[in-house]
């Protein structure tokens, strides 16, 4: 397989960078990676008149990969500014779009990514913080809007006042990066969100319902476990054909 690392770091040997390759160290000897880091290139958005060069170099390898590794660090509670801009003059390159202005997957659908950031704070101050969370948002918004399917993610925090990268979140990313050497080129979790929507909702209801025949007594003697099945599938089939009308049915109409 072929894997495309983009880093979007101020430093190309910084300790986003070595987080990064501890991730591809860890791909196999057959493996074939190219790591872009993009403040060497001079990244402009397209204009009718002119097309940026150096997003033309940078596709070309984004299109002869088959896996994307998206690295950049969390400045301000946000995506850095470099992988950001990247983002942004490649926009109408990854996604095409309907006359409504509607963005919808392009030709880059169905490769695989892993995105990873770093952070200045401690991991249990980010955990209720959540200052890396929006870096993860923006990255999977331009992914998912792509067509491009999520295989993980990771967070290198604490990086403040330290001279390399932890030890224990370098064996982190080799962990990821034997992960992500076997993926498929292709793959549907679409089924496996649908069964999962099943159970969270036959979970709920029976804790609802429950509560309501405890408290209020609600239901008819012997038939609690007649509605709460009925209950589940009538709400679980209206709302898994919403969530398919808003997800395919909406786009494909247009």
């Amino acid at each position: 397989m072929r894997y495309l690392a983009l880093l979007g770091s101020h430093l190309s040997d910084g300790i986003t960078a070595q987080y990064l390759q501890a991730v591809t160290s860890a791909l196999p000897k057959t493996a074939t990676v190219d790591t872009v880091f993009l403040r060497d290139y001079d990244i402009y958005p397209d204009t009718k008149e002119k097309r940026c060069p150096a997003l033309d170099e940078i596709e070309a390898k984004m299109a002869a990969s088959d896996f994307w590794i998206i690295c950049a660090p969390t400045y301000w509670g946000g995506l850095s500014g470099v992988m950001k801009q990247f983002f942004d003059c490649m926009r109408f390159r990854l996604v095409r779009m309907t006359s409504a202005g509607d963005t919808l997957p392009g030709k880059y659908k169905d490769k695989h990514y892993l995105s990873m950031t770093t952070c200045f704070i401690s991991s249990t101050e980010n955990f209720f913080t959540g200052i890396t969370d929006q870096t993860f948002v923006t990255i999977d918004r331009v992914m998912s809007g792509a067509g491009i399917i999520k295989v993980g993610e990771f967070v290198g925090t604490g990086t403040w006042g330290t001279h390399g990268p932890r030890e224990s979140k370098l064996a982190e990313c080799r962990r990821l990066g034997a992960k992500i050497a076997d993926r498929p080129r292709k793959d549907d979790n679409t089924l496996k969100r649908y069964i999962q929507l099943f159970f969270m909702i036959a979970l709920m209801a029976l804790v609802t319902m429950g509560l309501q025949a405890w408290w209020f007594g609600v239901f008819a003697a012997g038939k609690f476990w007649l509605t709460y099945a009925t209950f589940v599938i009538i709400f679980y089939v209206l709302l898994a054909s919403i969530l398919h009308f808003f997800t395919f049915v909406r786009h494909r109409r247009r």
